[in-house]
């Protein structure tokens, strides 16, 4: 159940929700790793739990990620760069190199 709460509450529940990154305000910008999607505090779905808990989680439809997987939105997200990195890093299956020759055993006469 998506719980509707008060602004003060809603960012208290992100403070708590996600420990690892402190939220200022409910504008604060956030970019989902899975899905790419830069939201601020104030979209983030906050769900009611039985015995009073929430669940934070992305507002993204069909999005499964919780603040574990968001990053600031100042910075980059790791998922676009780094597969441009790989590309270059990686050979093509052209250019990988042929084994090496294994040295040709000569008969030896006794």
């Amino acid at each position: 159940m998506i719980a509707h709460l008060n602004l003060d509450d809603r960012l208290s529940i992100l403070r708590v929700g996600d420990p690892s990154r402190s939220w200022n305000s409910l504008d604060d910008q956030r970019v989902c790793v899975l899905c790419g999607r830069k939201f601020k505090g104030r979209q983030v779905d906050i769900r009611r739990l039985p015995g009073g808990k929430f669940k934070v989680c992305c507002p993204t439809l069909g999005c499964l990620s919780t603040p574990l997987q968001w990053r600031y939105a100042t910075l980059p997200v790791a998922a676009n760069p780094g597969k441009k990195h790989w590309r270059r890093v990686l050979p093509n299956k052209q250019q990988r190199r042929l084994p090496e020759p294994t040295l040709r055993m000569q008969p030896y006469r006794i």
